[in-house]
């Protein structure tokens, strides 16, 4: 009978002191999924969405992403971490180094560095990081809690 009342071992680690961070695993999958989207849309609103939304995307995707893989990080270092790289590849771009210019013929590698320089692009990126610093201090008391 005890047996019966034990839970399966994924359902008590989702439970566990790694519920927030399955929880940005999830959400990580899911920008991940639009951020490719975003660049694929066709319709209304085209040029802005496939040119800069994305940023919003990649920011908030890489602030979760250092949440999980630091996770001593605070929520605003986590943030700054991925704002700061996602600007440093957009200055990349500005130089058009040849080997990225090789890179970028890989749709890949074009969807993750870009082709070109946008200072605009930078409005987008702290979007992201004010959307992700606000994702991680709302998941944050979760964590706290687990402690």
């Amino acid at each position: 009978m005890k047996r019966l009342l034990m839970l399966p071992q994924w359902i008590t680690m989702i439970s566990s002191r790694n519920q927030s961070r399955v929880l940005k695993i999830a959400l990580m999958v899911l920008i991940f999924i639009t951020a490719l989207y975003t660049k694929e849309y066709r319709g209304e609103y085209q040029n802005i969405i496939t040119a800069h939304i994305g940023g919003v995307f990649y920011v908030l995707f890489g602030t979760l992403l250092f949440s999980v893989l630091f996770p001593a990080l605070k929520p605003w270092q986590a943030t700054l971490l991925a704002l700061s790289c996602t600007s440093l590849l957009e200055f990349i771009q500005y130089f058009r180094f040849p080997f990225l210019l090789e890179l970028t013929k890989s749709k890949v590698f074009l969807y993750l560095l870009g082709n070109s320089f946008n200072a605009v692009d930078f409005v987008y990126y702290i979007m992201g990081a004010g959307v992700g610093f606000v994702v991680l201090v709302v998941l944050k008391p979760a964590e706290d809690v687990e402690r």
